[in-house]
């Protein structure tokens, strides 16, 4: 049996209830649904042995990123060693990734470029049967010619996966039998993302991994795969899934809610605006000819539908241009009633308009599709004018559906500003349900789902939808300290105060020069990681460790990481990042990558009118207690969670965590105790940053550590977001910096407080000094 399989024998008797859980949900079937909240290393991915052993079909893993897919390959590697079951697994990965000729498409995605190539494709396909004799046509066996690269006029990857055949004058095609094959070839071994293509023997990736996902036990797939309004009427028609068979595993599922609005949003650009004008264009100088089999009435409808168009197309472009010349970077809510009375200013009908809109769309998308489209699972395929339309029609459906909430954004890039508009659906519940309440079974895992009861409400929409269970920390509590500002708080009335600023700064300082190693500083803002930056760097060079500051670009992350974690071993680094930010979230910090981590401040996201407005929905929906909680207590804590959760990823290791913001100790006046996970609750310990740096100093002391305090003999220590060193090239005068502090120090501690490294006395001193 699967349930024999226990890989973290140390933590079986908490995996016992997690896997009878699952076991029970997934056996009984009949749409159920089980929340966990087990925190890290609680084995939550082996879940899935329960999975296998109940489940009477597929099982589907939901995954944000890419990443994440590793882990499962992972787990049902140490199925494949330690049982005799062999369940077969695959995944489902964005074109981008895994297309061989990616790095040729210029000017356009990838999807777009493969769908061209596909179609073109077909047509050599189609011209090179026409000329054999055989009854078959096999690309294997064709001497195809060499193209340049980016220059191509079939994809030859694509070509090998199939093999086409001609039946009364009409070439029709199918699966190859050496991609067939490759198929065979994966069922005998575990293949992870990255070996998939090497693999394929000259085959398309996204055809042998589609073809693969049809007949495995187990697909991996992201999000989008699933919750994206585009794709959940195909997906399961696609991979030949029986829905009520389906068992659905949502790995960090405390992300699922945020990813589902944001998948369930509409834009308008004017990149937009300038393509739907090329497809009009294109469709009129079409109009009337045979390929459009049309009725005079339907002739006369679509001549309507241009004209609509051909009148709302040039507003829109007005609309937006004034929008991005007047207004700000950032988020403001679109006056709707002043965006439509502009729009349709001398239409008498807004439906009837759009329906004729409508028409013309649809016979432009009949046009323009490529065959096969609707497998590509990407919203690219769709026409700008179809996409045009769409936003048009949540903007008349948010007159009456309060969940839809319609905004203005103006971006930078670089010295050019952008602008759209969006409808974003501010309530996920309804389209998660349109899933879980049609499957065998739903299991939501993650290490940060506190309090499951909010989630519950957030995700489902309902009350008791789901069965919860949270599992406490299964490592050692001696191992860790977890620490809460008695004082200090990023309260905006209070951030300012003398007082306040200097308990902030002390709490951080103790994390930087106390706890040895690599330590993380997450701020709830780039603007207030900027504000204690010299103090992080001042600490940081007391004791001999480099700052690392998160760089604006997520390119840069990498190069900044591996910088970061390399230092662990050589005298330790300190991390400033954000909460939420590129490296509070999904990244495993393990071993000794990090030691300790502050997250300063409760990371509430911006009481702007955009948000006071999803507050205001929530409430009316919930009440305002546990309305408020969902729309804006809820993201912070989960964020704060998260960047907490760095550190401790194994049982052997040891850190320190603080939450310097005294609203995590409180449950009044924005306080936050109450939600957080039990376990954090019992372990808090509440100081100020005096009590706080002699606690730390104890702890690191009992597990064996130091915390002795040196001078950077290196120089400027900062590690800038470029990931160069400030002091890079200037390593000698970085030198003689470090020897004139230390002279300074022996000055001071001689009394000589006035002391200068040139042999005078300081500005405005006598010799002597008070400080």
């Amino acid at each position: 049996m699967y349930l024999d399989y226990f890989p973290y024998e140390s933590l079986r008797p908490q995996q016992d209830r997690m896997l009878d859980a699952v076991y029970d949900v997934v056996s009984r079937g009949k749409q159920g649904i089980l929340m966990i909240d087990a925190p890290t290393g609680t084995g939550k991915t082996s879940c899935i042995s329960a999975a296998l052993a109940a489940a009477p079909g597929k099982i589907v893993v939901a995954v944000r990123t890419v990443s994440q897919i590793d882990i499962y390959i992972d787990e049902i590697n140490r199925i494949w060693s330690k049982t005799r079951h062999k369940p077969e697994i695959a995944y489902m990965v964005g074109k981008q990734r895994i297309c061989p000729l990616e790095g040729e498409f210029r000017g356009e995605s990838v999807y777009a470029g493969c769908s061209r190539l596909r179609e073109w494709s077909k047509n050599y396909v189609s011209s090179r049967i026409a000329k054999g004799n055989a009854s078959v046509y096999d690309p294997f066996a064709d001497n195809m010619p060499e193209e340049e690269p980016g220059y191509r006029t079939f994809c030859p990857y694509y070509l090998r996966s199939r093999e086409a055949f001609e039946i009364n004058g009409t070439v029709h095609f199918r699966r190859s039998s050496r991609a067939l094959g490759v198929v065979e070839g994966l069922k005998r071994r575990i293949t992870p993302p990255s070996g998939l293509q090497s693999s394929c023997q000259g085959i398309c990736p996204y055809e042998i991994m589609s073809l693969y996902a049809k007949n495995s036990d187990i697909v991996i797939m992201n999000y989008s795969h699933l919750f994206s309004p585009d794709f959940q009427d195909v997906i399961f028609q696609w991979l030949e899934m029986d829905a009520e068979k389906v068992t659905l595993i949502i790995d960090e599922a405390h992300n699922l809610g945020d990813a589902v609005r944001s998948m369930n949003s509409r834009h308008l650009s004017l990149r937009m605006i300038d393509l739907s004008e090329t497809e009009v264009e294109k469709f009129e100088g079409i109009l009337g000819q045979a390929r459009l089999d049309e009725s005079r009435e339907e002739a006369s409808w679509r001549r309507e539908g241009i004209r609509v168009i051909r009148l709302l197309l040039p507003r829109l472009r007005r609309f937006l241009s004034s929008r991005l010349e007047r207004m700000p970077e950032g988020e403001a809510l679109m006056d709707a009633d002043l965006f439509r009375a502009f729009l349709y200013d001398g239409i008498d009908d807004i439906d009837d308009a759009l329906s004729y809109f409508s028409d013309v769309a649809v016979a432009v998308a009949d046009l323009n599709l490529a065959e096969g489209d609707r497998e590509n699972l990407q919203g690219d395929i769709q026409p700008s004018l179809a996409l045009v339309l769409l936003f048009l029609r949540d903007v008349e459906a948010a007159e009456k559906d309060i969940a839809l909430q319609r905004k203005i954004v103006v971006t930078g890039s670089g010295k050019k500003k952008l602008v759209r508009l969006e409808v974003n659906n501010i309530d996920p519940a309804a389209n998660i349900r349109r899933i879980t309440d049609n499957i065998n079974a739903t299991i939501m895992l993650s290490g940060t789902f506190s309090p499951l009861e909010a989630y519950e409400l957030y995700c489902l929409g309902e009350e008791g939808r789901a069965k919860k269970l949270s599992l406490p920390n299964p490592f050692p509590r001696e191992n860790r300290l977890l620490l809460a500002a008695k004082k200090a708080t990023t309260y905006l009335e209070q951030r300012e105060d003398i007082d306040n600023r200097e308990e902030i700064s002390g709490h951080i300082r103790s994390l930087i020069e106390c706890v040895p190693g690599n330590v993380a500083v997450f701020f709830t803002s780039y603007p207030m990681m900027n504000n204690y930056r010299d103090l992080c760097l001042a600490s940081s060079r007391r004791v001999g460790k480099r700052l690392c500051v998160e760089p604006r670009s997520a390119e840069e992350v990498p190069e900044l990481l591996d910088q970061f974690f390399s230092l662990g071993a050589r005298g330790g680094g300190v991390l400033t990042g954000v909460c939420g930010g590129k490296l509070a979230e999904g990244i495993d910090y393990k071993g000794e990558a990090l030691k300790g981590v502050a997250v300063v401040g409760l990371p509430l996201a911006a009481y702007d009118e955009i948000q006071r407005e999803i507050n205001s929905y929530y409430t009316m929906k919930y009440g305002r207690t546990k309305g408020m909680l969902i729309a804006y207590t809820l993201p912070a804590i989960n964020r704060g969670l998260q960047a907490a959760g760095r550190v401790i990823r194994a049982e052997s290791e040891r850190g320190v965590l603080l939450f310097c913001d005294r609203r995590f100790k409180d449950d009044d006046l924005g306080g936050v105790n109450q939600f957080l996970p039990s376990w954090v609750r019992e372990e808090l310990i509440v100081v100020d940053a005096r009590e706080g740096r002699e606690l730390i100093r104890e702890r690191i002391k009992g597990w064996g550590g130091e915390n002795k305090a040196v001078d950077n003999p290196g120089g400027d220590s900062e590690i800038i977001p470029d990931g160069g060193s400030k002091a890079g090239p200037h390593k000698r005068r970085g030198a003689r910096r470090g020897s004139k502090r230390d002279l300074r120090e022996l000055a001071r501690s001689l009394g000589l407080g006035g002391y200068s490294p040139r042999g005078n006395a300081a500005p405005g001193g006598s010799g002597r000094s008070g400080g």
